[in-house]
């Protein structure tokens, strides 16, 4: 079943949020489904069975997707996703699902992460300036004009959006409305304890590109990214050149670089790429990054 839709378990985010602190609060320890159901899902909080059923489902998928693991006593985090009390719930989300079991194959539909993983590769493609907002109403007719193969009903629209924005793909704009921005999915790895781009030493653009790709297979050069822009309609999308960089990875490194977070510099003419603007504008071109940490 897709986790976009929001009938079906992985859709519910915020209700894995309250999973995740039940098993912090029991030290991690494990605990049986039936007792974090309960813990989440007082008797009264809702009476229509779809409502009730809604905990179970949450739990069933998370296990199913890896993020939660079953041990002889129950149910506990996944410590692989979940390595101390500081990562946040949305990270070890977004890391799982970006898992290679979780996508073994781009080109089925309702298994495991792989309808939301198209989605985000599409949309990360896409001209930011000239999808300057997503919104719910507006995401099916965004996949009908580029992948013409891939059907997106009302029960994932009206998830989509704000699943982007908690797994860090997206900036909220106003009510419902969101930017097609990946900053905050890109900082949080670059910072991350275990992140393998050093930090304070400066990298070839390319090199940089390549860890951090690693990282996030959706964004330029990732595996998963490469696969799903060849499915995307060529009359209406035009992949960057070697040289160029999307416009939704270059907004996201000049964040960073203006945030003190990244370094990027020009150096030479040699290994260059260059970051995009409005109208297809040259912004700045980078040889070299540094990753400089948190400010």
């Amino acid at each position: 079943m897709p986790i976009t839709n929001n009938a079906h378990g992985g859709s519910q985010f915020e209700v894995l949020a309250v999973i995740r602190n039940v098993l912090e609060s029991n030290r991690r320890k494990p605990m049986t489904r039936d007792a974090i159901v309960s813990w989440c899902r007082p008797e009264t909080l809702a009476s229509g069975d779809s409502a009730r059923l809604k905990v179970d489902q949450e739990v069933n998928a998370w296990k199913d997707l890896g993020l939660l693991s079953k041990t002889e006593d129950g149910l506990v985090l996944n410590s692989h996703y979940f390595t101390d009390a500081n990562v946040s719930t949305s990270t070890a989300a977004r890391r799982c699902l970006l898992t290679e079991e979780n996508n073994l194959d781009l080109d089925a539909r309702d298994q495991r992460a792989v309808d939301l993983t198209k989605l985000v590769c599409m949309l990360l493609s896409l001209d930011v300036y000239r999808h300057p907002e997503i919104r719910s109403n507006k995401l099916e007719d965004i996949v009908d004009t580029y992948i013409s193969d891939f059907r997106i009903n009302s029960n994932e629209t009206a998830v989509v959006p704000g699943y982007l924005h908690w797994l860090g793909y997206a900036v909220r704009i106003g009510n419902g409305s969101y930017s097609i921005d990946p900053t905050n999915a890109i900082k949080e790895e670059l910072l991350a304890p275990d992140n393998s781009i050093e930090k304070n030493k400066q990298l070839a653009i390319e090199d940089f590109l390549k860890l951090l790709a690693k990282r996030l297979p959706v964004i330029d050069g990732g595996v998963y990214r490469q696969h799903i822009e060849q499915r995307i309609n060529s009359k209406n999308w035009s992949k960057p050149s070697d040289s160029e960089l999307s416009t939704s990875l270059s907004r996201a490194l000049l964040r960073l670089h203006h945030s003190g977070t990244i370094r990027l510099q020009k150096l030479s003419d040699a290994g260059l790429r260059n970051l995009k603007g409005p109208n297809n504008k040259v912004l700045m071109g980078v040889t070299h990054v540094t990753v400089l940490g948190d400010k």
